[in-house]
């Protein structure tokens, strides 16, 4: 961006938020007000990076682990089956189940924020998730769900429409983390509450900023890389490079830049439409999550390939003029 734009989109939310859920009847509104508590440590790390201090990725991590510890607390609800046998210690053993959910948690909440690199990405997929969770609480019926929903997907269709497409205002490391927290731990009760609900279908709700972070993890690890340490190749980054390239060129970036969420948004709108016809079912969910990661990563694989090819055809042009 060559104007200086604010990047408190996390604050707006926080309103939007708070606005939001003093319509909600007394039992919701209980539910959702305990959830925003949970949600201060994150939301404080992130908003102090906004504002310009040096807090550290890993910082931001350990809160949002604090963050999750919370809402534990408040809760008395963690994760104890994801719908696999082999994981055993969940069900069996309260400290590795305590342990799994906070990592679990903390991971979902990093990961939206890593998808946060475009006009509308994180905001599109956070609003998409809170229809998917809203569609499986109308399915089960359970409301209370579905309007905390309702003040999710209320409070991000607010800021969304001045950041996409060009990028009035930013989400922020406040807006992205907390976000997070708040989508996963509504889906953590959702499924605490409903336990017909297969845990792997609301996985398949988070799918897209989750499997972008973990292979980005596995990315980093096998060029040697430190985990925490960014770089540009994300999906939606070689997206958007892919439209410059080919379509458009690198100084038609305001137009690439959410032109890429609009072709990414359908993509991560496919596994959670997908769970809302395989939610009663442990296996079916599992096996959409496994066929996902595989078109997942062939799609990203291919698009490297594709665009090395341009880049060489690119570079033949240049010599030859």
């Amino acid at each position: 961006h060559i104007i200086p734009t604010p990047r408190v989109g996390g604050l707006s939310l926080v309103i939007g938020y708070i606005v939001g859920i003093l319509s909600l009847p007394v039992d919701v509104f209980d539910l959702t007000m305990l959830l925003g508590i949970s949600t201060i440590p994150v939301f404080l790390g992130g908003f102090g990076e906004d504002m310009g201090f040096d807090v550290s990725p890993t910082k931001r991590l350990i809160l949002s682990f604090i963050s999750a510890i919370l809402a534990i607390v408040v809760f008395q609800t963690w994760v104890t089956d994801v719908g696999l046998s082999f994981l055993w210690f969940l069900t069996y053993g309260t400290f590795g189940s305590l342990v799994f959910t906070i990592v679990l948690t903390g991971g979902i909440s990093h990961s939206i924020n890593l998808i946060d690199g475009l006009n509308g990405l994180s905001m599109g997929v956070s609003m998409m998730i809170s229809l998917g969770l809203a569609g499986l609480a109308y399915s089960v019926e359970d409301y209370s769900i579905l309007m905390m929903c309702g003040v999710v997907l209320s409070s991000v269709a607010g800021l969304f429409i001045f950041n996409f497409p060009f990028g009035k205002i930013f989400l922020g490391d406040a807006g992205a983390y907390s976000m997070g927290h708040v989508l996963t731990w509504i889906g953590i009760l959702l499924i605490s509450r409903n336990p017909e609900i297969a845990p792997f279908s609301v996985m398949l709700l988070f799918f897209w900023p989750v499997m972008d972070m973990v292979f980005a993890i596995y990315r980093r690890l096998r060029t040697g890389r430190r985990v925490d340490q960014p770089d540009r190749l994300h999906f939606h980054q070689l997206v958007m490079r892919g439209l410059e390239l080919v379509f458009l060129g690198k100084k038609k970036r305001n137009l690439s830049n959410p032109l890429a969420t609009t072709v990414i948004l359908p993509l991560a709108a496919t596994p959670i439409i997908t769970a809302q016809f395989v939610y009663e079912s442990d296996a079916g969910s599992a096996i959409a999550f496994v066929v996902f990661i595989i078109l997942f990563v062939l799609t990203f694989l291919a698009g490297m390939a594709w665009a090395r090819r341009w880049a060489k055809v690119g570079t033949r042009r240049t010599s030859v003029n």
